[in-house]
Order: structure tokens, then C-alpha cells, then sequence
């Protein structure tokens, strides 16, 4: 294993090549670990300023005083060597080699990465890239990539062989309030490779899924390895790219991988645990239910419903992906019959039948959570009721009735009884240890996917559809089988 720990919390970072010029990676790089308030020094290489943004800028890696961490290199890929022999003589130990112009082009440039990868073994360089998007760690306010996205400091780490993709998922996290630990784009992999950062993460204690954005595998046997370890601690989620031989042109042109066929990737990665998504969207999703709940013990799933149409539909889904709608216990039926209307369904899902009291959500929830006929439960109509009573009142006023009704106020009050529903779901979750999955249907601009309660254990995940809640649920049952099976 290969000691990876001050590439990703450094003390001291030069940036070769760093530069006050718009559009330009050495500016991208510099002005992104300063603006995000990085915990240590960052200092700016290059020949043709004295400053670089208020920092006194250095001419050479040597001339920088003290130690240095790691070293980003934003210079053109003729230069790289001659900043690798400056790492030699600094002493640096990690790189992460921004440039393109590599392997992904051609014979000369494979001629200059071989090179490059002959090198830095000989001296124990660890080389990110090259053709990389940089890395994150929030852990250390590190935010050093093309972009400056900042998502809020989580246990979902993401080693990329696309930067973009990795970026764009981290955006969307940012977005929604899901917490990122750290980020990794592997470029073209010409030393470490996306099993060592996985290797790494295995025994990160930040880190408590894994997502990884996959073009092509070179060392299988490994990966394989590697992965099974891994996935005894934690989840790791995957999107396999270059399914079509089209996508693996693609994937060919763009890092250099060499894709393979999408049915072996796939085989390899199911045996070694690895989750499959086969959107960046579905991973992101994903990781969020991993990172926020509980595992479900079992496949018996209970649903609860304002409307009967949207049980049924879920009853559907549920069933589809290999979980059990059990019938519901007496004392449950007994409890619910005192309070339903006598045309409810009585049965599992439980349909409201449109009763918009909050009471029959609690105790229906509450009921489900406490018993033993349930491993976990789906809730749909209660969350989002804010954004339908808002607009129905608002229509009432334009009408010119209901002058008397503040709607400003009237959304508050609403949205502070959804959050106390969100709060309730989190203490049941944490006294019952079994996962809820609350569906909005309808979502307001200002909602966010993930919801937390300060001091929880636990956080949730807030769907817009059925599908998507039981898409979460099903692969965390799966993976809630495959831990009992290996172990």
C-alpha cells in the first residue's frame, strides 16, 4: 500500500506554474486553495512574476523555505520533467500532475509519460495524473480543481477517471447538502492508480462510502482484491463507463483506458461487492441513503400513503426489485381502525385515504417503525405539503377571499411542522435502527435532498419519486445480504 497520507492533508503545497491570468490552471489551482481557506501554506512557482495574488512568488521549487507536501505542476508536458527533477531535489514525495498532453495523445506522448512514470518510481514519487482534475479534501479545507465547487465536509469520497464527472458530482452534492469527505480525479493513472486511492480509502476513517467513476482497469486481479476488502468496511459504489463500443472509443481517446467489455467489468465488480449504478446521478443518490441511514435487516418493506394510486405504484416497485409488502399486524390494524375512516384499506400499503392529519402520519410511522413485521418503511404525502397548502391559499386570496391569511406566515408554519417530521423520523430511526424513506412528490426550489438534525446519528434522505426510494432501499438490502453472506 502506498502511503498516500500527506497528498491528501498536506502542510505545505506549491503551485508550479501558478499564474494571475484568468483562464489558466495555474490560476484556477492557486486562487481555488486560497479562496477555500486551505490549514496550511501555499506557495506560487513561476519565472515571469514576483507575486502571484499578495503571495511572494518562488522561481523554483528550491527556493521555497522549509519542506513541501505536494506539488501541483500547471506547466505544458515538455516542462514536466524538469519539474520532476526539481521535486527531486526539493525532496517533494507527492505530485499531482495537472498537465495534459500525455498517453491520450498519441505515441509522443506516451513516449514523454513513460518518461515521466520511470522517473518518479526510481525516486518514490507519488504521481496523481497526469491529465488530472486535482483533489479535494474537506477534511483540511483542500479544494484544488479546475472549478472551485465547495460541498459541506461529509464521509462520501469519489475517485474519478473523468475530473469533470467527479466535479459535476460534487456540484450537485454541494447543491444538495450532501456531506463529500474527499475527491480524487485519477486522469490517466500513470503511477497511482484508481485501486490505490480505493486501497486508501478502504482505512480512511473519514471516509464512509466510496463512489468511483470507472473508464478502464488495467490491473484486474488487484482491483478485485482490493475491492473485496473494502467492501467488507464500506460501500462502494460504481459507475462503469464505456458500456458501447462507441463509450469505449471514447473512454480510449480520453484517458488512454483501455474500456473492455462491459458484461466482464460488470461480473468482476458484482463478485468483489462493488454496487453498479449506471448514472452519475443514480451514484450521487445513492450514496447519500448509504451515508445517511441505517442498513435494512431484511427485504420486508411498509408503506404508508396520503393517496392510494401512489401505494400502489410503489407496491409495484417494490416488488420488482425483490422486496415484501407483509400483511399488517393486528395490533396495528386494530390501532389504525380506531382512526380511519372505515373505508381504509387496511392493509399494507396503508392508504389515508387523503386524511391530511399529521397525527395519522406519526402514528401510522411510529406503528410500522415498532414492529418487528417491518425492516423498513417507505412514507409518501407528508413531506412537501408545504409548497400544495401555500399555492391552494394563494389561488383563495387571488380570488379575493381569504384576506385574513398571511401566506408568507402560513409557509413557515408549514415548513417548520415538515422539519419536525424529518426530526421525528431521525429519533426513529436511531431507536429502531431501521431506515425510512420519506418521498416529497411535490419539492420547492429551496428543499434540499438531505436533511440532519444537529447532534443525530443519523440523516434523511428526501425522494421525489417512488422509484427512486426504492431504488435506494433495494441496493441497501443487497448490500445488507452481501455483508451477512461474507461474514
Amino acid at each position: 500500500m502506498k502511503d498516500l497520507n500527506r497528498l491528501f492533508y498536506p502542510r505545505t503545497i506549491a503551485v508550479v506554474g501558478a499564474s494571475d491570468k484568468m483562464f489558466k490552471w495555474g490560476s484556477y489551482i492557486f486562487t481555488n486553495l486560497l479562496a477555500a481557506g486551505f490549514k496550511g501554506e501555499v506557495y506560487p512557482v513561476t519565472v515571469s512574476k514576483d507575486e502571484i495574488y499578495g503571495r511572494r512568488a518562488y522561481k523554483s521549487l528550491t527556493d521555497i523555505p522549509g519542506e513541501v507536501d505536494l506539488v501541483f505542476n500547471t506547466t505544458p508536458a515538455k516542462q514536466a520533467m524538469e519539474v520532476l527533477r526539481s521535486c527531486v531535489a526539493k525532496g517533494v514525495k507527492n505530485v499531482i500532475m495537472i498537465t495534459s498532453g500525455f498517453s491520450e495523445t498519441g505515441a509522443e506522448g506516451r513516449r514523454l509519460e513513460d518518461e515521466m512514470v520511470a522517473f518518479v518510481r526510481e525516486h518514490g514519487i507519488n504521481m496523481v495524473g497526469p491529465n488530472t482534475m486535482g483533489i479535494v479534501n474537506t477534511a483540511v479545507s483542500l479544494f484544488a480543481t479546475g472549478s472551485l465547487v465547495k460541498p459541506m465536509r461529509g464521509g462520501i469520497s469519489i475517485v474519478a477517471q473523468s475530473g469533470n464527472v467527479g466535479n459535476q458530482v460534487m456540484e450537485w452534492a454541494e447543491q444538495q447538502d450532501i456531506g463529500i469527505g474527499k475527491f480524487v480525479g485519477s486522469g490517466n493513472e500513470a503511477v497511482l492508480m484508481c485501486e490505490d486511492y480505493l486501497d486508501y480509502l478502504c482505512d480512511d476513517v473519514d471516509t464512509s462510502v466510496v463512489l468511483m467513476y470507472i473508464e478502464g482497469i488495467d490491473n484486474g486481479r488487484k482491483f478485485m482484491e482490493i475491492a473485496r476488502r473494502t467492501t467488507m468496511k464500506k460501500p462502494v459504489i460504481a459507475l462503469k463507463a464505456g458500456r458501447t463500443d462507441i463509450g469505449a472509443k471514447a473512454a480510449a481517446s480520453h484517458t488512454g483506458a483501455m474500456a473492455g467489455t462491459h458484461a466482464t467489468y460488470a461480473s468482476a465488480l458484482r463478485q468483489s461487492g462493488v454496487i453498479l449504478t449506471m448514472a452519475p446521478t443514480e451514484m450521487l443518490t445513492l450514496s447519500a441513503a448509504f451515508d445517511a441511514m441505517p442498513l435494512p435487516k431484511g427485504n420486508r418493506v411498509g408503506v404508508i400513503t396520503l393517496g392510494g394510486g401512489w401505494g400502489v405504484i410503489t407496491a409495484d416497485e417494490c416488488e420488482e426489485r425483490g422486496l415484501t409488502l407483509p400483511p399488517l399486524p393486528a395490533h396495528v390494524m386494530e390501532k389504525l381502525d380506531s382512526m380511519l375512516p372505515p373505508f381504509w384499506s387496511r392493509g399494507n400499503p396503508i392508504d389515508l385515504v387523503g386524511q391530511p392529519d399529521r397525527a395519522l402520519f406519526v402514528e401510522s410511522l411510529r406503528l410500522m417503525a415498532s414492529s418487528d413485521a417491518f425492516d423498513a418503511i417507505i412514507i409518501l404525502g407528508v413531506i412537501g405539503a408545504t409548497k400544495f397548502v401555500v399555492r391552494v391559499n394563494q389561488m383563495v386570496k387571488d380570488l379575493g377571499y381569504g384576506d385574513d391569511v398571511n401566506i408568507d406566515d402560513l409557509g413557515k408554519a408549514f415548513r417548520k411542522l415538515q422539519f419536525e417530521f424529518l426530526d421525528y423520523i431521525i429519533e426513529l430511526m436511531e431507536q429502531y435502527d431501521k431506515p425510512i424513506y420519506p418521498v416529497a412528490l411535490v419539492t420547492s426550489p429551496e428543499d434540499k435532498m438531505l436533511y440532519s438534525k444537529n447532534g443525530g446519528k443519523y440523516k434523511v434522505p428526501v425522494y421525489k419519486t417512488p422509484e427512486e426510494a426504492v431504488f435506494c432501499l433495494a441496493h441497501q438490502y443487497e448490500y445488507s445480504m452481501y455483508l451477512r453472506q461474507r461474514s
